[in-house]
Order: structure tokens, then C-alpha cells, then sequence
């Protein structure tokens, strides 16, 4: 019973003491504990006191992968190209087919200005001066795996820069089906 009426006086003495502070609800309530809603920044030039290193950034530990990111051809080396070659495979096949209408925007829009309309490797660029590439319709382009043609894409080669700032990985894939599908149209 002693326990029933402290609990009431309690919350008797807490409900009057929110009327006595007139809280009004178009103002910031009270803060308790207010370290938890503004923490103390760090400059980015200035030393942290809390690292064991005094350094103000972390590294991500190795072998981190960023949120929504997809690791394909990341070694720009003869090595990623090889294995890029051997692991990487289209995602579009009959059962999924690519997407042909998006896959010419993609190859008109970053390809074509060097490759050409049908990636003859006579395109605006080449007419301009710029050292002309293979063309894709034979030689080594036919015989060149879809994971080769991704590592290209990606990290460039030659005198190719890398696009994979620019072109999103599904769009490099869908420029490939693209180009295979010249290659297909060529007699």
C-alpha cells in the first residue's frame, strides 16, 4: 500500500511539475542529456583525442565493399583481365534477354563517338584526329569473352579511358549485348 501511494505522489509531483513549467508545444521542449542530440565534431585537420593513433579519419577495414556497390573488374591489371575473362558472365541470356532499345541509347551515347554506328572503329572522334580503335565486327572482338569486353569497359585499356564513373554496370553490360549483337548482324 506504502508502494501504491509513492508511485501516485510521484507521478503527481512530475505531472505538476511539467504544468508549473508551462511547456508550450510550439516551443523546443527541455533537453535532457543533450550530448545524445549535439555530439562534439571533429575537423577533419585536427587531431581526435579518442583514436589510439590521434587520427581524425578511420580507414574502412580491408575488404570493405560500399553499400549497393558491386565489385566487377576492379584490378585494372593483365591479371583482372584474365580472370574478368574467366568469372564474369552477362546476366542476359534467352531466358533474360537484354533490353536492345537501351542498349543503343547506351552504345550511341558512349560509344559511338569513337567505335562508330556499327563500332567499325571510324567514328566523329577518328574523323577528328583521335588514333582509331579495333574494329569490333572481327579479329580478336569475336573471339573476346563478354567478362574481357567488361574489364575493357570498365578500366579502360590503351588509349581507352575507363567509364566506370560514367556508365553504370548494368548499362556496360547492356552495351555489350549491343556490340554482340553487330557482331551477329555482320555478314
Amino acid at each position: 500500500m506504502k508502494f501504491l501511494i509513492a508511485a501516485v505522489l510521484l507521478s503527481s509531483a512530475v505531472f505538476g511539475a511539467g504544468l508549473a513549467l508551462e511547456q508550450r508545444p510550439d516551443q523546443r521542449s527541455w533537453r535532457y542529456f543533450p550530448d545524445m542530440a549535439k555530439s562534439a565534431a571533429l575537423r577533419g585537420q585536427v587531431a581526435n583525442p579518442f583514436h589510439s593513433l590521434g587520427r581524425p579519419e578511420l580507414a574502412p577495414v580491408a575488404g570493405t565493399i560500399p553499400r549497393g556497390a558491386e565489385v566487377l573488374a576492379s584490378d585494372p591489371s593483365v591479371h583482372g583481365y584474365v580472370e574478368a575473362g574467366l568469372e564474369l558472365k552477362s546476366p542476359f541470356d534467352s531466358g533474360h534477354p537484354a533490353d536492345m532499345k537501351r542498349a543503343r541509347a547506351v552504345f550511341e551515347t558512349y560509344c559511338m563517338i569513337c567505335h562508330g554506328p556499327k563500332a567499325e572503329g571510324n567514328g566523329l572522334a577518328v574523323q577528328h584526329g583521335f588514333p582509331a580503335p579495333p574494329s569490333l565486327l572481327f579479329g580478336k572482338a569475336l573471339n573476346m569473352k563478354d567478362g574481357h569486353m567488361f574489364h575493357i569497359v570498365t578500366n579502360g585499356f590503351r588509349k581507352m579511358p575507363s567509364y566506370a564513373a560514367q556508365v553504370e554496370p548494368e548499362d556496360r553490360w547492356l552495351a555489350i549485348a549491343y556490340v554482340r549483337s553487330l557482331q551477329e548482324d555482320e555478314p
